[in-house]
């Protein structure tokens, strides 16, 4: 029997870390593991593996005999193809919300930090095992990559921990790095932008159907003036397509450390000022510090159980 570790489907950098990290891990320790990647990996993979020469060797399925492991994840709906029994640990680092519940014979630990790959590197670091090269670099960019370079606001002191003990293991992990790999994953063909964005996904809440996309780019301002156009067309596209009440973007510049909030219609601007308190002037809001789209979604959240318990 394997135990294979996967995460949600078309994983980021941090869920295709855990899961290539994770399956060292277990193997290390005498539990046989593989790893499955679900869909197609984001592209700041790509770019990691291509600058590291780290090559991905992924179990193409998860067969009926095999455990489960989900890491970066927790939403056993991902899963409904499998039996439930089969799975047996999940390692994630994202809000729990209310009535949310797990069978008693999955280990669960869930740490709302700035990354899953922490909570898999203090794994490797409890039990004093080694750590392989290639792991060690995709957790370390993982952490960088989801904490935004570790300023977002859910960074820990853990994830500032956990690299510091994975830069301590190979010298080729280097902050001069990050600005390479963020520079690169800035570079998004017009025909890509709007799978890059994510704003395909509708939430029902506060009564709206809301849509809320996100670019995690260098240079955040200079990026939206040349493509101002695209998304423009982009989010009336969206709108139309999905019967979307409310619909914006959370831009963050991943280089200087800020949000821009781009709308582009009243209803959206008036819902912006009203449930966030931003100022939004002209479909546009700078923030002076980040804010990443699940706290926005979980504002939204809580706000929506306020108003159904009124």
């Amino acid at each position: 029997m394997t135990r294979v570790v996967t995460s949600y489907i078309n994983p980021d950098l941090d869920g295709i870390a855990c899961m290539y990290a994770y399956s060292e891990f277990l193997n290390k320790t005498g539990i046989k593991s593989s790893y499955c990647i679900i869909g197609n990996a984001k592209e700041e993979v790509n770019i990691v593996c291509d600058i590291f020469n780290i090559k991905l060797n992924s179990k193409k399925t998860i067969d009926e005999e095999d455990e489960i492991v989900i890491v970066d994840n927790h939403d056993l709906n991902n899963f409904k193809n499998h039996d439930t029994n089969k799975i047996v640990e999940i390692i994630d680092h994202h809000t729990v919300y209310n009535g949310v519940t797990f069978p008693s014979h999955i280990k669960v630990q869930i740490d709302i930090i700035g990354a899953a790959a922490t909570i898999v590197t203090e794994r490797f670091i409890k039990e004093n095992i080694d750590i392989s090269k290639e792991a060690a670099i995709l957790l370390y960019y993982g952490i960088i990559s989801n904490s935004i370079n570790l300023k977002s606001s859910v960074t820990d002191t853990r994830d500032i921990n956990a690299c510091k003990w994975l830069e301590s293991k190979y010298s080729e992990i280097t902050k001069s790095k990050i600005k390479e790999i963020f520079i690169k994953k800035s570079q998004i063909e017009d025909s890509n932008l709007r799978k890059v964005m994510e704003i395909e996904h509708t939430i029902n809440l506060l009564g709206k159907n809301i849509n809320i996309g996100v670019l995690e780019i260098a240079n955040v301002e200079e990026f939206i003036k040349s493509r101002t156009k695209q998304i423009d067309s982009i989010l009336n596209e969206v709108k139309n397509n999905y019967n979307t009440d409310i619909i914006f973007i959370n831009c963050i510049d991943i280089l200087n450390g800020y949000n821009i909030i781009l709308c582009n219609d009243k209803n959206t601007e008036k819902f912006l000022n009203e449930f966030f308190k931003f100022n939004v002037q002209n479909g546009i809001y700078k923030t002076d510090k980040i804010i990443l789209r699940k706290e926005l979604i979980r504002k939204l959240i809580k706000l929506d159980n306020e108003y159904q318990n009124r």
